[in-house]
């Protein structure tokens, strides 16, 4: 194999060194400078929480004493880890220990304080281990790749690279500036570099950056050991020469690769946990400030991850926990491994398969003490709403996002979906093309990557089938690989972390904001009550139900809207021959696609009823719902039409129209038969049939707020949430944390608040709101119409 590694930060370059002797290596090593290598601090321990890593550690600390100590230039301090007490937490130490014989204890809080530690949370517990240390990780790194520039396999090339370029065949081509080498797999170990590097090549991302920042005191007192103290997020060790490292987690996500500013105050808070926690120490102003970005992977463990998004060889090592020079080691042997065992075969990327991507952080745990997952952004749902969101979000930033959505796999009203049914939307209005037409999850995309463009094209459909849009919507899906199916949201907490989401009675996940796209469900009439459901049921099981149904008998379809029209088209194709279709207006209205009509669904429309009165905005919207709420004309057209052929066969119509009857009651007949007693302009009328499908239309569905947070969110007089202009809902005590909402702004936002004309526009308004600056510019200026 020919495989090339960008970035020669410690895991790149061990990574390289273990591919060395087995293939035909390349070091890419990017711009000169310094990074997170060069900045660590060097700790090496063998105990972690997650399984995983603390496998890695034990076997990366194991080679380093046995023999790498010396390139390494291993100082041992012994370790001190304090954390809240777990079940498991004596295996986890017994692993240490049988490894590292006589190395690692476990300690009460008693014996921490006997030690100097003071101010201790209850039920704090503390493992020491006697084998644990630092190394100078530039050090060893400078050594690897010293020897891998003069390797028989190997080179060391000097970057950047320019561009990556995925081949047909699974193979990654890379744009240097002098030249284009093309390899059998690449993988990118750029450290922060990696989120950006990959976003610029167009690819999705694993991993996100984070601001790290330590500094060096002299010290008056006894030294500590080296230590973590994840009840308070402190961590730190003694220098060479006598001083202390200490540093604080920064818990600042996305900051930008390379150097980063000081964090304004972190200092002097570590400064003052440390005067809590080890109270015997003085500490001087600091002589040494370091503040960098390092990169995060989830779960924290240093692995080989393949890159979203495709079918190449083309994959991420970097991250673990930020501080992954403690694994290192064992982590880039498995990683070499991995790669020349998998060969030439490509490897799924789809992060509904590979479960383990997923941003967990320390300190937030479930009950069973196993780790939430958090994320800058979750979405409750999995609809075109969110999959719009989430397309338009992976381009923008590292930040991590994921979907939850209860359905078992993809769909989008799957039960409503058969030969003939027709979009209301033309398919330039798919989830990305009206703010980023350049975007790869284009409809037209999809078309050409499924290789089904031109037999679209020839066929002149003058709607878009509806099941063709399912299909665009799955290939999306799989794509952006954020989507946690058979996820049901039982509860929404407002909690010091952020939104906690509880899945099956499970906490599940934490995030800064959160978007609501939890869509609608079919109304359910109550004189449906007490009919037999084999015979009276709603259109979403029509498909179901529909093999052991009377074709002859009389059949009453109840709802005047598309999903009406659709059931009656389905029972006239499956041939029967009495569908009586019923519909409380007037008559059976289509759907006004004049030019004048579509300016209600244009950004410009959208932002003149912003500044609107709430009952002035109601009333217009409400005048102009038949834009939009109604049947497609074509669709009427094909209903007539194929009722006259059934005329023509039968000598009857096998569809009656019958508009302006309004459903009050039923009443199940001792024959068996339904009566069906309606109101009508009129004199009341009845009709009696023996079958009858419901499409009532649809309600939206509220979200699951637990009752702390539903108190805190406002409502209008109708108990409608108050909706601002960037879709954020109004609530109380946010804090930062933003809550967004689709399909639930009718009357602030208008008839596109549910619908898919402008799925990307109303994205690219949240993302906007979200990361408080114009990344996408809406703008809708050139318009004939003065609102």
């Amino acid at each position: 194999m020919r495989i090339c590694v960008v970035g020669a930060g410690i895991a790149g370059a061990l990574l390289a060194w273990r591919l060395g002797d087995r293939a035909t290596v390349d070091l890419i090593t990017g711009p000169p400078g310094a990074d997170a290598t060069a900045s660590s601090g060097g700790g090496v321990r063998g105990f972690e929480t997650h399984p995983l890593q603390r496998r890695l550690a034990i076997e990366s600390l194991s080679e380093l004493l046995g023999t790498l100590h010396n390139q390494a230039v291993y100082t041992e301090t012994g370790c001190t880890y304090l954390l809240p007490a777990y079940d498991g937490i004596e295996s986890a130490v017994a692993e240490v220990e049988d490894a590292l014989p006589g190395s690692a204890t476990l300690v009460d809080s008693r014996e921490l304080h006997r030690r100097g530690w003071h101010d201790l949370p209850a039920g704090t517990v503390g493992v020491l281990e006697r084998r644990a240390g630092f190394i100078n990780p530039d050090r060893l790194r400078t050594s690897v790749v010293r020897r891998l520039a003069f390797g028989r396999t190997t080179r060391v090339l000097t970057g950047p690279v320019l561009r990556l370029l995925t081949e047909a065949d699974g193979t990654v081509s890379c744009r240097l500036p002098d030249r284009t080498e093309r390899y059998d797999a690449v993988v990118v170990a750029a450290g922060s570099w990696t989120p950006g590097f990959l976003t610029e090549n167009n690819f999705g991302v694993n991993t996100r950056t984070k601001a790290v920042q330590i500094a060096v005191y002299r010290v008056d007192g006894q030294l500590p050991t080296m230590f973590v103290d994840e009840t308070s997020d402190l961590y730190g060790r003694p220098t060479a020469d006598g001083r202390l490292l200490l540093g604080v987690d920064t818990q600042r996500w996305s900051v930008p690769p390379g150097s980063s500013a000081p964090v304004p105050d972190l200092a002097e808070q570590a400064v003052r946990i440390a005067g809590r926690r080890l109270p015997q120490l003085k500490l001087s102003t600091p002589d040494h400030l370091v503040s960098t970005a390092d990169c995060y992977a989830d779960p924290p463990v240093l692995t080989l991850w393949p890159v979203p998004g495709g079918t190449h060889r083309l994959y991420t090592f970097t991250g673990g926990s930020g501080g992954s020079v403690k694994t290192a080691l064992a982590a880039s042997r498995a990683a070499a491994s991995e790669l020349l065992a998998a060969g030439g075969t490509s490897t799924s990327t789809s992060r509904t398969e590979n479960k383990r991507m997923t941003i967990t952080e320390p300190g937030i745990r479930r009950a069973d003490t196993q780790p939430v997952s958090r994320y800058h952004t979750i979405g409750i749902g999995a609809g075109p709403s969110n999959l719009s969101l989430a397309a338009l979000y992976k381009n923008v930033t590292s930040e991590r996002l994921a979907l939850f959505d209860s359905r078992p796999g993809t769909g989008w009203h799957t039960p409503l979906l058969y030969p003939g049914v027709r979009m209301q939307t033309g398919w330039m209005k798919d989830l990305v093309s009206l703010v980023d037409p350049r975007h790869e999850l284009t409809f037209l995309n999809y078309l050409v990557t499924s290789g089904r463009l031109y037999a679209l094209i020839n066929s002149q459909f003058d709607s878009l089938p509806r099941i063709e849009y399912e299909r665009y919507l799955t290939w999306a899906t799989e794509r952006l690989g954020v989507v946690n199916f058979g996820a049901q949201v039982d509860a929404i907490s407002l909690t010091d972390e952020g939104f906690q989401i509880t899945v099956d009675g499970v906490p599940a996940a934490v995030s800064e904001h959160l978007v609501l796209g939890v869509g609608t469900r079919a109304v359910r009439p109550a004189y449906l009550g007490g009919l037999p459901a084999e015979r009276a049921f709603i259109a979403d099981d029509l498909g179901q139900r529909l093999a052991a149904l009377d074709r002859t008998a009389p059949t009453a379809v109840i709802g005047g809207g598309q999903t009406g029209l659709e059931s009656v088209l389905r029972l006239l194709g499956s041939g029967f021959t009495d569908v009586r279709w019923l519909g409380r207006n007037q008559w059976f209205r289509s759907i006004d696609d004049s030019p004048m009509a579509n300016e209600l669904y244009r950004p410009s429309h959208i932002q003149y009823l912003q500044g609107l009165n709430r009952g002035k905005r109601r009333q217009m919207i409400d005048d102009s719902r038949y834009s939009g709420d109604a049947i497609t004309p074509g669709g009427l057209r094909a209903l007539y039409q194929a009722n006259y052929d059934g005329f023509l066969s039968l000598g009857q119509f096998p569809v009656t129209l019958l508009p302006g009857r309004d459903v009050q009651t039923s009443d199940l007949l001792p024959d068996g038969n339904i009566r069906l007693c309606c109101s009508t302009s009129t004199l009341p009328e009845e009709h009696v049939v023996r079958q009858l499908v419901v499409a009532a239309g649809r309600e939206h569905v509220a979200a699951p707020f637990d009752d702390d947070l539903r108190e805190r969110v406002e409502v209008d007089d109708d108990g409608d949430l108050l909706v601002e202009p960037d879709y954020s809902v109004r609530w109380k005590g946010m804090n930062g944390h933003k809550i967004y909402t689709f399909n639930a702004s009718r009357y602030s936002h208008g008839l596109t608040n549910a619908g898919l004309t402008q799925l990307p526009v109303r994205a690219a308004i949240v993302l906007n709101s979200m990361f408080e600056r114009e990344i996408y510019p809406i703008a809708d200026d050139v318009c004939a119409v003065r609102w």
